[in-house]
């Protein structure tokens, strides 16, 4: 079910930062000189700094410069998205008695391997915690006591 590792490196290589500004930059850069590139090939005889090749160039870059970047945003978005469903789906070693949760990669037998399942979770996840009572734990906490509707 796992993919190769082979991919993994690739995929990993292109999520780096640098890689993703270089790739960037050269995209803007080959936009803004298509025209001028293509008019090199089929037109020789019009000049590559042609006035007309800097304006149409100009505007190509600025608006592949708008449009990839928008695009990078939305590829980090995902990235980002994609890390935090990966650490959220992962199975958890959980004490059926007290709920505690075992540290990965630890040894289940050490008591300073098991931590609270509060503090895991607002460690790991953006989510924060709120305590309440749920009906069936109100009745067996405090019997007698009824809740006014």
């Amino acid at each position: 079910m796992h993919p190769p590792k082979r991919k993994i490196l690739l995929l990993s290589f292109f999520q780096s930062s640098p890689v993703q500004i270089t790739i960037y930059v050269i995209l803007v850069i080959f936009m803004s000189n298509l025209a001028s590139l293509v008019d090199l090939v089929f037109h020789p005889e019009i000049p590559y700094w042609d006035e007309e090749h800097l304006i149409v160039g100009g505007i190509t870059g600025f608006i592949a410069f708008a449009v990839f970047g928008v695009f990078l945003l939305y590829v980090r978005s995902l990235q980002d998205a994609l890390t935090k469903i990966t650490s959220l789906e992962s199975i958890l070693p959980i004490c059926s008695n007290c709920k505690k949760i075992r540290k990965p990669n630890s040894d289940p037998s050490e008591q300073e391997a098991w931590q609270e399942i509060e503090p895991y979770i607002t460690q790991n996840t953006s989510s924060r915690l709120s305590h309440g009572v749920c009906p069936e734990c109100f009745a067996a906490l405090y019997p007698g006591v009824t809740i006014k509707e």
